[in-house]
Parts: structure tokens; sequence; C-alpha cells
């Protein structure tokens, strides 16, 4: 991909201008990302359209989207018997310590599916739609590719890929803080194998 963009021009003849969809979250520019931590699809719905968080000259705002994410939150009914509601998902919350395990390696958050529902099962097959996750792979060619959950597994393990492919419990349930930020230093260690710019 020659820049930004072109990017932005030929990822919104594929999902639109405005969108719901979510193809991705990065901090930045998304062609400076060596590693894809793949999920099955968003699932935190958004009132904002996601080129709001866009800057054709810089990339993604993640800062802006993730107040925007946590506001959103915010003012969602709770579903009956809830009595609150945390400022992140436990899936978001641990991505997170990923990230910062894995700093200052640059990371993609996307998932196989860019429409979001709550539940996985809820995706509607016509809106089951792989072309913007196969953008951004074709285009960024990601070194590390961190797939968590079986949907997003089972896919990744289907296609022809070149990257490093690391296959985990979903984020969801069950990681620790210690635990996401050991993934996150092990994709580190994987990039920094011959590659001394960072160290």
């Amino acid at each position: 991909m020659r820049n930004l963009e072109a990017f932005q021009q030929e990822l919104a003849v594929l999902i639109g201008t405005p969108t719901e969809l979510r193809p991705f979250v990065c901090d930045g520019s998304p062609l400076e990302c060596e590693v894809f931590i793949v999920g099955f699809n968003p699932a935190t719905s958004m009132l904002v359209d996601f080129w709001q968080f866009w800057c054709p000259s810089k990339g993604f705002d993640k800062e802006s989207w993730l107040e925007a994410y946590k506001k959103d939150r915010q003012v969602r009914p709770l579903k009956p018997g809830k009595t609150r509601r945390n400022a992140v998902s436990p899936t978001r919350r641990v991505m997170e310590w990923v990230l910062e395990g894995a700093a200052p390696y640059k990371c993609l958050e996307t998932n196989i599916y860019s429409a979001s529902t709550e539940q996985a099962v809820d995706l509607a097959s016509e809106r089951r739609i792989t072309a913007p996750f196969d953008f951004l792979l074709a285009n960024i060619k990601p070194r590390i590719i961190v797939a968590h959950g079986v949907g997003a597994v089972e896919h990744i393990q289907k296609m022809n890929i070149d990257a490093k492919v690391f296959s985990v419990s979903h984020f969801s349930r069950g990681w620790s803080r210690e635990a996401a930020l050991e993934l996150g230093v092990k994709i580190k260690d994987e990039l920094g194998i011959g590659n001394s710019a960072l160290s």
C-alpha cells in the first residue's frame, strides 16, 4: 500500500462512508502495524461513524475513539438484572494489557467480520463479510497475527498466511494482567528476532 490516502480511498469503497462498521482500531497509521490482534467481530456497537476518528495524514485517532467507546458503553441501557457496567469490556481490558506488553511495536486490532453484535451467534449470515479484513491483511502484511477465540482461530487456520500465528483463548474471560502482558512480551520477542531497530 502506497500511503494513507490510497488506503483510505480503497477501504471506503469496501465499508462505505459514513459506516457503522468497525474494520479496525489502532494508534496512528495502520500501515505501520506489524501485528494484527484478530477476534471474530466487535462486541460493542457504537453510535459514531468510524471515519470520525480517521485523519488522512496521521491515521486512526485511538484516544478519541476510546473516549467515544466508553461514553457509548456508559449510556447504553443495562441488561435485565444488571446494576452496573464496566467502563471497558473484559476483552478491551485484556487487549490493552497485551498492547502494553508488546510496546513499542504497533498492533492493529481487527476482526474477521467488521459488523458488531453483543454475541457472535447474533451476527447474521448476510453481515458475515470478510472483505475489510482481507483488504487489511493483503495491504499491511503483518508479521504476527494473534487470533483470539475459536471463531477467529478457525478462520485464520483455513487461510494461507505468511505471518507467524499465535492462537489463544478469547480475551473476554480467563486472562490475568500478567498473562496478557506475557503474551505482549512474547510478540515483542518474536518481532525482535533479526530486528535490532527497536532493541
